[in-house]
């Protein structure tokens, strides 16, 4: 039963994470969403909000602890696009990322565990949407429909 103030709910309205994140930071976790899984002219990362879901699932079900480190790494990549392109790493085009994200990969441990967190955590966010499941992998809610009146041969 939804509660009588809920109804006039739009989007907007939607409470947002719990400030973990600054401007920057989401937008640097869109932009590796984006470039893990880019839109195929019909669906991609973005389309389906990944990156709301990596911001809900860092911002609510990890500790302090690993979102510092995170946020830690999110700085790392977005200082090596500057280096790198003279650019923030959102600005930088599809291919530039791309590159960007496997030099960080292969740099050392820690930031190999960062976009392996990143990239199985995109994957499964885009995997696990309703767009995807119900339009792509023809899920159903509750296979084995019910039908009382069929013929049973003896």
């Amino acid at each position: 039963m939804t509660p009588t103030w809920a109804f006039n709910w739009s989007e907007k309205d939607i409470p947002t994470q719990n400030g973990v994140f600054n401007e920057m930071e989401l937008a640097l976790i869109s932009s590796i969403a984006d470039t893990i899984i880019p839109s195929n002219g019909e669906i991609g990362a973005l389309s389906v909000k990944v990156d709301t879901f990596l911001v809900g699932l860092i911002s609510e079900c990890y500790d302090e602890d690993f979102q510092s480190d995170l946020k830690k790494h999110l700085g790392t990549l977005n200082q090596l696009a500057e280096k790198t392109h003279a650019m923030s790493f959102n600005k930088c085009s599809q291919a530039e990322r791309e590159k960007l994200l496997l030099t960080m990969h292969s740099t050392n441990e820690n930031q190999e565990a960062f976009f392996e967190f990143m990239k199985s955590q995109t994957i499964r966010g885009f995997e696990t949407s309703e767009e995807v499941m119900v339009d792509y992998h023809d899920y159903v809610m509750m296979p084995g429909f019910y039908d009382g009146d069929v013929d049973v041969e003896a």
